[in-house]
């Protein structure tokens, strides 16, 4: 088999050959073949002109070989997506990980979801309307104030929601989550959050976990939802919502300077209209074979309407009123 080099490699079996029989000083040699006078020395102290492998002697696994037949066990029962699964598995193995969780799928030899078995992977990933994700993103600081873009997706319907705030804190968290109960025509079932103050104690003063105790915990527990907390200093978990901000960014902040706070509003009010019933949404259109969040909406509530407290129509009638105020 051919020996094959680095696209940088500036020696080939060759020039090692020459270099490891020349007389030469390492100065000298370095210059004829244009590399450094350590590259020299490196293929003179060797007794081959064959690259040595750069993987690792050891490679230390996070996952033990028990964590990984979990992660078998759960993969063949739901064949559920990576994402999903990885998701599903950190609420038993918190330090599992979208990385390990793939290699142990590879080990396996299941990564791929076979060809019959599509259908119900298909089937778990469609979420029932209610889990809701929530993240805050920074908005422009217009007339000396910082203003702050509270924002919720519902992960089934991709149904948006998001309002304005000049403060990041956990009164204006509590508010923001008055607004969704008050907003999304559906039981709210479930939030997804990082681990900002704004949302949790679960880091405060030299806490591990969160006791219960933070205002916005106590409106979930309140209203009977479920707040779990991304795993720390990882955004990719609640990647849905980080996407949407930046979709957000995009169509109005990125796009239109603002005289006024009142124009910046109004501008994302409008962008909200838009986005919830006419922009079209590629995932909506693979999942559910529907085009925007209004019409997953339908489709959700001619298939489960006990999940909805309003209908999609009463909704729609409504709704401007709603995201202008």
């Amino acid at each position: 088999m051919p020996q094959i080099y680095h696209a940088n490699a500036r020696t080939n079996s060759h020039s090692r050959a020459i270099i490891q029989g020349s007389c030469l000083p390492l100065n000298d040699i370095a210059a004829q073949f244009q590399v450094s006078a350590n590259t020299a020395a490196k293929w003179q102290n060797r007794d081959s002109t064959e690259d040595k492998s750069s993987r690792p002697d050891t490679i230390h696994y996070t996952l033990n070989a028990f964590e990984k037949e979990v992660i078998r066990v759960v993969r063949t029962l739901t064949w559920c997506p990576l994402d999903e699964l990885t998701e599903i598995i950190q609420t038993s193995i918190p330090y599992a990980c979208r990385s390990n969780v793939y290699r142990a799928l590879v080990g396996f030899g299941i990564n791929q979801v076979p060809e019959e078995n599509k259908a119900q992977a298909k089937k778990f990933k469609e979420y029932e309307p209610g889990y809701l994700h929530i993240d805050v993103t920074y908005l422009p600081k217009l007339e000396g104030i910082k203003y702050y873009l509270f924002v919720a997706i519902d992960r089934a319907s991709r149904l948006l929601y998001f309002n304005v705030y000049d403060h990041k804190t956990a009164a204006n968290a509590d508010d923001f989550l008055g607004r969704c109960l008050a907003f999304f025509p559906f039981h709210i079932t479930h939030i997804l959050t990082d681990n900002g103050l704004e949302f949790t104690d679960r880091f405060a003063r030299g806490n591990q976990k969160a006791s219960g105790n933070h205002r916005f915990d106590k409106t979930c527990a309140k209203h009977g939802i479920e707040h779990r907390l991304t795993k720390p200093a990882t955004p990719a978990t609640n990647g849905m919502v980080e996407r949407v901000n930046g979709t957000i960014k995009d169509a109005t902040i990125k796009v239109t300077t603002y005289d006024n706070v009142g124009d910046m509003k109004a501008d994302l009010a409008l962008f909200l209209l838009f986005y919830n019933f006419s922009r079209g949404h590629g995932s909506l259109r693979k999942e559910l074979k529907v085009r925007t969040p209004f019409d997953a909406l339908d489709y959700w509530y001619k298939l489960s309407p006990e999940l909805f407290k309003i209908s999609p129509d009463k909704f729609k009638s409504v709704h401007a009123l709603i995201t202008t105020t």
